[in-house]
C-alpha cells in the first residue's frame, strides 16, 4: 500500500511541471522583486477552472501552444519522505495546428498531435503511445486523449526503457521521416540537487519556505509551486518563479498565507535547470527543451 501510494504521489508530478505553460489562461505576474526574482499566478486554487495536466514532467517553462512541435528530454528525481526516486523521460510531440481542442468555455487548451515518422534517442526507437490531458472544467475532471507521443521512460518500478538520462553531457535525436531525416544533438544541463526548508505553521498563518540548491550559475532557474488537495492524485500549479541559479531563494509568507492552505494536504516544489533551442529552418524548425528536474513534495503543517 505504502508503494502504491508513493507511485500514486510520484505520477503527481508526471503532471505537474508543463502544465505550468499549457494552461488556458495568461499568467498574471504578481510580483518582480528587487533581487530579480519573477514570480507569476498560474492558477487560482479555488477556481472550478483550471488545467491540471500537460505534457508530463517536460519541464518547459512557456506555453506550447504557440509551438508547433516540441522534443524533450529530462532527468528528473522525486523526493517523498525523505526518499528520492530518479526517473529518465524524453519525449516528442508533434501539434496539428488545424485541429484545437477547447473547454465548455471556448477556451484553447491544447491542439490533437500526430506521427509524422520514427523518433530515436541516443539510437533508441521512441515507443508511440496515446497521450492524455486532464482539466478540471467548471468544476469537473475531464480527460481527453489529444494524438499520439513518441515516449522513452525509466525509473519507477523497475526500468521501463533502456533509457537514462546523462547529465551535463549530450543525446542524440533523430526524426526519420518517410523522404527525410533530421538528426542533431541535444546538449543537457547540470544535475540539479535541491532541498526545501518549511517554517512556520497554516494554522498560524506565517509559513515560510527557504529553498536551497547546488549552484551552476546556469543562466536562470524555473521553480513551481503546487498544491495537492487530501485523497486526491493530482496537483494544482499555483506559482512559477525564475531567479538566478546562485543557490538560494525563500518565497515569502505574504505568498503562501494568503493560499487557503486548509483545503489541501501537501505542497510540490519543483526546481527545473532547462536549456531550451530550436533546430532546423524557421519554417521548419524542433523546439528542444532539456532540462534536470528535482521535485519535492512536503506535507503542509
Amino acid at each position: 500500500m505504502k508503494k502504491t501510494f508513493t507511485y500514486s504521489l510520484i505520477f503527481i508530478l508526471l503532471s505537474l511541471i508543463l502544465l505550468s505553460c499549457d494552461k488556458p489562461a495568461p499568467t498574471q505576474l504578481i510580483d518582480n522583486s528587487t533581487d530579480e526574482v519573477e514570480y507569476e499566478l498560474l492558477n487560482d486554487p479555488l477556481s472550478e477552472n483550471y488545467y491540471t495536466s500537460g505534457v508530463d514532467t517536460s519541464g518547459i517553462t512557456q506555453d506550447i501552444r504557440n509551438l508547433a512541435n516540441l522534443i524533450s528530454v529530462s532527468g528528473i528525481k522525486v523526493t517523498l519522505n525523505n526518499f528520492t526516486t530518479d526517473l529518465s523521460l524524453a519525449q516528442a510531440f508533434f501539434f496539428n495546428k488545424s485541429a484545437p481542442i477547447y473547454n465548455s468555455s471556448g477556451d484553447l487548451i491544447a491542439y490533437e498531435t500526430f506521427a509524422p515518422g520514427l523518433v530515436f534517442f541516443n539510437g533508441l526507437r521512441a515507443r508511440v503511445a496515446m497521450h492524455q490531458i486532464r482539466y478540471l472544467d467548471r468544476g469537473i475532471i475531464r480527460h481527453t486523449d489529444i494524438g499520439p507521443k513518441f515516449i522513452l521512460f525509466s525509473g519507477i518500478g523497475g526500468t521501463v526503457d533502456p533509457f537514462h538520462f546523462p547529465y551535463n553531457s549530450e543525446i542524440d535525436f533523430k526524426l526519420a521521416m518517410q523522404n527525410d531525416s533530421v538528426n542533431f544533438s541535444i546538449p543537457t544541463p547540470p544535475e540539479l540537487n535541491g532541498n526545501v526548508i518549511m517554517h512556520g505553521h497554516r494554522g498560524a498563518g506565517n509559513i515560510k519556505l527557504e529553498l536551497r540548491w547546488n549552484a551552476e550559475f546556469y543562466n536562470r532557474i524555473t521553480i513551481i509551486f503546487g498544491l495537492i488537495k487530501q485523497g486526491q492524485n493530482y496537483s494544482i500549479p499555483v506559482y512559477r518563479m525564475r531567479t538566478e541559479d546562485d543557490g538560494e531563494l525563500i518565497i515569502p509568507g505574504r505568498l503562501l498565507n494568503r493560499l487557503p492552505l486548509e483545503n489541501f494536504s501537501k505542497m510540490v516544489i519543483t526546481f527545473v535547470r532547462a536549456f531550451e533551442k530550436s533546430e532546423g529552418t524557421p519554417n521548419n524548425s524542433l523546439f528542444v527543451s532539456t532540462q534536470s528536474i528535482h521535485s519535492i513534495i512536503l506535507d503542509i503543517p
